[in-house]
């Protein structure tokens, strides 16, 4: 009971702060970033944004109602320390009984591995902090933290690891 309890104050406190807008398959919502910036690369190819970056792997296994966390004290909430970051795409689960998140990070120079290890953390969060029932166990434990380039990643999901796979093609 104690569990049910806590995991209503969690989602109350996650469609208190998220707001009512899902991205999940529609055009008018874009995953929200604390940077707008577009970086390019050395043939002067823009890259894709975090926001992109978070449509891709949303889009690439099915994943449930979805809302963009734009505000940064919840960004910050999970862990990450923005002043590491040039850009950060935040999404999580909207009502549903699954956890599942995304976090994606253009993290400036040097600073990767220190975001990804507080992605770790916050995988560990997750699966001990918010996975009370079979579905959500199976989201959290399957949870992929790691890094490519400039690019820290936490993807909570079910098949995180397909939706990794998707987001590394991109990355280049």
């Amino acid at each position: 009971m104690k569990k049910v309890v806590s995991f209503l104050t969690v989602l109350a406190l996650l469609i208190t702060f998220s707001g009512c807008s899902s991205n999940n398959d529609s055009e008018e919502n874009n995953n929200g970033t604390t940077s707008a910036s577009v970086s390019e690369s050395e043939n002067n190819v823009p890259q894709k944004t975090v926001a992109e970056l978070a449509d891709i792997v949303l889009n690439s296994v099915e994943f449930p109602q979805t809302v963009k966390v734009t505000d940064t004290e919840q960004i910050e909430a999970i862990g990450v320390d923005l002043s590491l970051t040039e850009e950060i795409a935040v999404v999580q689960q909207m009502l549903s009984v699954d956890v599942v998140e995304i976090v994606i990070a253009r993290v400036k120079d040097g600073k990767v591995g220190d975001v990804a290890a507080s992605l770790q953390k916050r995988k560990e969060s997750l699966i001990h902090d918010f996975a009370f029932y079979p579905g959500q166990v199976e989201s959290t434990e399957a949870t992929v933290v790691g890094s490519k380039g400039d690019i820290a990643y936490l993807i909570c999901h079910k098949d995180a690891d397909t939706a990794e796979k998707k987001l590394l093609e991109e990355i280049g």
